[in-house]
Formats: C-alpha cells, sequence, structure tokens
C-alpha cells in the first residue's frame, strides 16, 4: 500500500506583507512617524556670562555663553527678547509711561470735617515701568491682599503725585522702580552676565547650541525679582512637533 506524503508550500506572506508596506509608503497612505523639526531641543532657563559675541549668517548675532555645565552657543533671531532693566524713582519716569504697580487699592476715604481723601494704592510692594506680564503671585503676598495694578502713569496735583488707574500712589516719588527698556542686540557686552532662557539642543555635549527666546540685562540692586519676574518659572514653552497638530479628518481611515 503506498502512504501519499503531502507536500508543503512554503508561502511568500513575509515577503508579501513588505511589499504590500512598501506599495503603502509609495501612495502615501502609510504613516510614517517623523522626527522633530526642532531635534532634542529642551526649554532652557538660567544665568549665563557672555564670553564672545560675533556676527552669523544673515547678519544674526551669535553669542558663546558660559553656564553651570559648559559653553554654548546662543543665536539670537529676530523674535528674540532683549531688555535692559534699570532703577530709577518714580520722579524719572515720564507721565503716559505703563506702569505696573504690586500693591492695595484702597477707595475713597472721608477725614475729620468732611475732607475726602481720593482712591490710593497703599501697601505699595514693588513698581515697574515698561513691558512686563506680572507672574502669578507667592501665596504670601496674595495673603497680604496684593494685587497688580496696572495702567498708564499719570502727573497729578500740581507734579506733586502720581496716579495709575484712577488711584493715587501711596508712595514718595524717590520710590525706587525698576524701568524695562526693549533694546537690540548691540547692547549686549562681554563678561556681562545675563538671563538667558530659549530652546537648548545638548545632544552634542561639544557642541551645545541654543535658540534664544529672551535675553534679560537685570538690575543688579532690584531684590524684588521673585515677585516682579519669578525668573525659576520663566521656561519656555515646550514648541508643537511636526504632525503634532493634524486634525482626525486628515488620517487614512
Amino acid at each position: 500500500m503506498k502512504v501519499h506524503r503531502s507536500t508543503s508550500y512554503s508561502c511568500p506572506l513575509p515577503h508579501l506583507s513588505y511589499g504590500i508596506l512598501f506599495l503603502l509608503w509609495l501612495s502615501g497612505l502609510l504613516l510614517v512617524p517623523t522626527t522633530s523639526i526642532h531635534g532634542e531641543e529642551r526649554p532652557f532657563v538660567g544665568s549665563v556670562t557672555i564670553k564672545e559675541i560675533k556676527k552669523g549668517p544673515e547678519s544674526e548675532t551669535l553669542l558663546k555663553v558660559k553656564e553651570k555645565k559648559g559653553e554654548v552657543e546662543v543665536k539670537i533671531t529676530g523674535k528674540t527678547v532683549i531688555e535692559l532693566h534699570e532703577i530709577v524713582s518714580i520722579k524719572e519716569l515720564e507721565p503716559g509711561s505703563s506702569i505696573h504697580v504690586l500693591g492695595k487699592k484702597q477707595g475713597e476715604q472721608l477725614g475729620a470735617g468732611g475732607a475726602r481723601y481720593p482712591p490710593m494704592i497703599i501697601k505699595i510692594h514693588a513698581i515697574v515701568s515698561g513691558s512686563l506680564r506680572p507672574p502669578a503671585l507667592p501665596e504670601k503676598l496674595r495673603g497680604n491682599g496684593l494685587t497688580w495694578i496696572s495702567g498708564t502713569l499719570k502727573s497729578v496735583n500740581n507734579g506733586t503725585e502720581r496716579e495709575v488707574a484712577e488711584h493715587r500712589l501711596g508712595t514718595s516719588l524717590g520710590t525706587e522702580t525698576l524701568r524695562i527698556k526693549r533694546v537690540k542686540a548691540n547692547t549686549l557686552k562681554k563678561r556681562k552676565k545675563v538671563f538667558l532662557g530659549g530652546y537648548l539642543d545638548d545632544s552634542d555635549r561639544k557642541n551645545r547650541t541654543l535658540e534664544a527666546v529672551e535675553i534679560l540685562q537685570l538690575a543688579p540692586r532690584w531684590k524684588k525679582y521673585e515677585s516682579t519676574h519669578n525668573l525659576a518659572k520663566r521656561l519656555p514653552k515646550k514648541r508643537v512637533k511636526e504632525g503634532d497638530d493634524k486634525d482626525d479628518d486628515d488620517l487614512p481611515f
């Protein structure tokens, strides 16, 4: 009796699968994850010292700075914000200046004999002139009823007082104020210490680079940066990676 052995056939499914995938990729129906257009970058903030200033391609400014982990090459773009901080008195500020006051509002007060005292800002903790995005306040200051009051500076009472948001400033004209000016890259100097924020790429430890978002030339004598800027929490937001903002309607299924 003959025994019929079954003949096995090898199936070319693996090759077929790869072929199908390749055809799908060619036709654009297969989505392949892409690398971020921003590489291995991460948000960075910190105090750095400028070691070198030079011109890059297309007249952009390049800095070589030193921070606690070593040197970094910094690229300044057209979107980089550069600020110069100075301490001046209220009297030195021009009427019409943009003002931010950290204090407490007080309504109109009645005095003896029917005297009226205009609304005021009292318990003033800090005054900033210029471009400022007031940060969230520490719990201690909030507990004291302090808040940010912003407006335009006005000279009142024959120049003897100043007013913001229809409230008199309850402090003398000699009170120290932080004045912030937007400046160009040519104000930066070698050996100067600045606060730097941006996107750091340190994937190559020997050639670390950073795209600057902001460079702040701080006022060393200003002791209220924790309240007015909260520097430790000024990390730039992570940039959107390529493909992250695709709508579901664009998907092939």
